[in-house]
């Protein structure tokens, strides 16, 4: 059997994003952080595959994919859709724990092991919280963001 490709996943945001929302962050409800902001660019790579969505809301993809690896180590099979229907990731797993992960608005299946892939979204849903509470200290007061943090082990620095 041939190994398979190392995962990755991040997200960029664009220069001053959070300084906007900084003020804000502290206060936001979750649908302000599931709709509204911050907005960024979220890259999975896996071998010569690219999946790239921008300006997507990326609080609710580091939120909802933790759901969808529930729903796909459980049932499978599972969707993360992208808030404003920017598209979906189509993913399922065999009896070996290989992924398959497909996207609606781009070519391409990354193949890879299922830890391979939760360990990638939980490191990109970490330093996306390093990112927010570094432009605003107090964004682990907010429940929401203090539920994220919860879920992924999240030691702030």
């Amino acid at each position: 059997m041939s190994a398979q490709p190392l995962v990755t996943c991040r997200i960029d945001l664009p220069g001053g994003s959070l300084s906007r929302a900084a003020k804000r962050i502290r206060e936001a409800s979750l649908t302000d952080l599931t709709y509204r902001f911050p907005l960024g660019t979220v890259v999975i790579e896996g071998g010569v595959v690219v999946l790239s969505v921008e300006d997507v809301t990326v609080f609710d993809f580091a939120r909802g994919m933790l759901y969808a690896l529930k729903d796909l180590e459980k049932d499978g099979e599972a969707e993360y859709e992208f808030t404003e229907g920017e598209g979906s990731l189509l993913m399922s797993v065999d009896s070996k724990h290989m992924v398959r992960m497909t996207a609606d608005f781009d070519d391409g299946t990354i193949v890879c092991d299922y830890e391979q892939l939760s360990a990638a979204v939980r490191g990109c849903g970490r330093s996306l919280l390093d990112v927010i509470t570094a432009s605003s200290p107090e964004a682990l007061r907010n429940p929401h963001i203090a539920e994220l943090a919860a879920s992924l082990e999240y030691q702030s620095h």
